[in-house]
C-alpha cells in the first residue's frame, strides 16, 4: 500500500472533476460528494507554509478508499 500525501488543493479539485465529485464547505471541514450526489465524507484542508492550501493525507487516504469502492482509480488519469 502506497503512502498518502498531501496534495494541492488547485490539484484534489481537478482530480475530483475528472471522477465527476464534488466538494462542498461545511460548517469546519468540506464535504465529499460522488456523482451521484451522495455524501461520501469529510475532506480537511491544511494551510501549510504561508498560503499554501492541500488536503490533508488522511483526506486523500479516504478518498483512495472511496475511489476503490466505486471502481475507480486514484488519482484519476485524463479521458
Amino acid at each position: 500500500m502506497n503512502m498518502a500525501k498531501p496534495i494541492p488543493e488547485h490539484q484534489y479539485l481537478k482530480y475530483l472533476r475528472i471522477l465527476g465529485w464534488r466538494l462542498e464547505k461545511g460548517s469546519m471541514d468540506y464535504n465529499l460528494y460522488n456523482g451521484k450526489g451522495q455524501f461520501l465524507c469529510s475532506i480537511k484542508i491544511g494551510h501549510a507554509k504561508g498560503k499554501k492550501r492541500e488536503v490533508v493525507a488522511e483526506s486523500i487516504r479516504k478518498t483512495t478508499k472511496f475511489c476503490e469502492k466505486e471502481g475507480l482509480t486514484w488519482p484519476p488519469k485524463k479521458k
